[in-house]
């Protein structure tokens, strides 16, 4: 659920006319009003403990929020996807020292067959904007920090339930990017009803929803098979270009599409099948 809210969230992106720093500062300050009511209805707080225990996380999420819209904007949807798709070769690399995740030759070779399959999705697509140098040096830093990110919440959230987590993080990267918007010098328009109405789609949907739950399944996943089921998010993100923005949908697109659910088909039914039963520690306080 939480990646394909993360790949219709990219489409709604590319429909708001904010740009891309201005749309990361109203989507995370309209995430933490939105956070603090779910925090107030799930009966949890938002202490500072978890705040401080948040905040790199938060710091991390913050950057990764401003360069992805910002790529994004800049460059094509194509580069983009592609760039982030390198994240699940980084948390191989460092899931098994950092949390003793046991990562196997057929775990790796699924990697890169659904790696290929991204691939092949998003160099079939068509329509796309130009290219930009600047915004592909974004997208690398957007999946380094996001990477970071995910890899911070995997670790924190054995001890922090899922609801405070987010608020904290979504608090964090809006004091992160609040200074970030103001030094950028970028207009800090209004935008239209129709911005809004969007903005408030990514904020509850992708924001709220994709993190809540994502952060929820931590404990229960390896990061290695949670890190490779997010190559599922550009595959969601051209199925909803296709539906939302008439984007054409071209039969290798089609293919690549299939090759890597089917590789992330594989893994995950691997994972589960041999995943121990027990509950993990710091889920009961979860409020959800």
């Amino acid at each position: 659920m939480a990646v394909s809210m993360w790949g219709f969230g990219n489409v709604l992106v590319k429909l708001t006319s904010f740009d891309g720093i201005v749309l990361s500062l109203y989507r995370l300050w309209l995430g933490v009003f939105v956070m603090l009511i779910v925090t107030r209805l799930a009966h949890q707080r938002l202490t500072p403990r978890v705040f401080r225990q948040a905040l790199p996380g938060g710091v991390l999420f913050g950057m990764n929020v401003v360069m992805f819209f910002s790529a994004l904007k800049l460059t094509s949807v194509a580069d983009v996807t592609l760039i982030s798709a390198l994240q699940p070769a980084l948390v191989l690399v460092i899931a098994g020292p950092w949390f003793g995740e046991r990562v196997g030759l057929q775990a790796v070779v699924w990697t890169g067959v659904a790696l290929a399959g991204v691939a092949i999705v998003v160099l079939a697509s068509a329509g796309t904007p130009s290219w930009s140098p600047l915004g592909d040096l974004l997208a690398v830093g957007a999946v380094v920090t996001f990477t970071g990110y995910f890899l911070a919440s995997k670790r924190l959230r054995l001890t922090v339930g899922a609801v405070e987590y987010v608020a904290a993080v979504q608090l964090a990267a809006a004091l992160v990017v609040t200074p970030v918007a103001l030094v950028s010098q970028q207009h800090l328009g209004v935008g239209s009803p129709i911005d809004w109405l969007w903005l408030m789609t990514i904020v509850c949907v992708s924001g709220i929803g994709g993190h809540l739950l994502i952060n929820w399944a931590h404990p229960y996943v390896n990061v290695s098979v949670s890190s490779l089921m997010m190559l599922g998010v550009p595959v969601v993100g051209s199925v909803g270009a296709w539906a939302v923005l008439d984007e054409s949908l071209a039969p290798l697109q089609v293919v690549g599409g299939l090759i890597t659910l089917g590789a992330l088909a594989v893994v995950v039914h691997r994972s589960t099948a041999t995943a121990p039963s027990a509950q993990p520690p710091g889920i009961a306080d979860t409020g959800g």
